[in-house]
């Protein structure tokens, strides 16, 4: 659905839409909540939401969701600037199935309230955290202790993250297939030839700088 997506049109499908498993908003510009919860609170069965880059939203809409929708497994939230702590930590304390969820550029959010979130969904398999500055290596420290299902990890642009808890995530993530990790300029190869020929790394290897020879004349 495009930003050009009328409200009308939407009402209508909220109106006769009520066995939704999926529903994916992505980009729409145009709905709000005014929309949107109508039909959130008629579709307790949705698996999967993506509400990528709706511009127009408030967390106010994710209450339906909270509450009612026990089986949510996908959850897509990237660029979602009116995404909130206490947003997060209501679907941690009321969900509890979540197994890919993508948290990009969510800049609102604390790294409190994502700490909350790794330690309550231990059965996660792919989760994006591109863009948020406020991730440190607190985030990577707990994700080695509680994400043991872990595949995929995005961490680019989470520039504080360092090698030491890249480290944690090679030796503690048996199950990690793929880590992003590009303009994180603190992680180097000390860490990342850890998970080299086991990881899928969006990085590649750096040969070591050569120290250079004095020749006494």
């Amino acid at each position: 659905m495009n930003k050009g997506f009328s409200p009308h049109t939407f009402n209508v499908f909220a109106n006769t839409c009520t066995r939704l498993n999926l529903l994916n908003l992505s980009r729409c510009h145009s709905i709000s909540d005014n929309e949107l919860i109508p039909m959130l609170r008629k579709n307790h069965d949705i698996e999967s939401l993506n509400l990528s880059q709706c511009k127009n939203l408030s967390a106010k809409c994710l209450q339906p969701v909270i509450l009612h929708c026990n089986n949510l497994r996908i959850l897509k939230l990237a660029r979602c600037s009116w995404l909130t702590t206490g947003a997060i930590e209501a679907l941690a304390l009321h969900q509890s199935k979540l197994e890919d969820v993508d948290l990009a550029f969510c800049i609102a959010i604390s790294e409190s309230c994502i700490l909350i979130f790794i330690k309550k969904f231990r059965e996660i398999k792919t989760l994006n955290l591109e863009g948020n500055k406020q991730v440190t290596d607190k985030c990577l420290y707990t994700i080695s202790k509680y994400s043991k299902s872990l595949k995929l990890l995005n961490l680019g642009g989470c520039c504080e993250i360092t090698d030491k808890g890249v480290r944690a995530l090679a030796l503690h993530c048996p199950k990690l297939e793929g880590l992003l990790i590009r303009g994180c300029t603190k992680v180097t190869e000390n860490s990342l030839r850890l998970m080299r020929n086991k990881v899928h790394l969006d990085r590649r290897p750096v040969d070591p700088v050569p120290v250079p020879i004095y020749v006494q004349i």
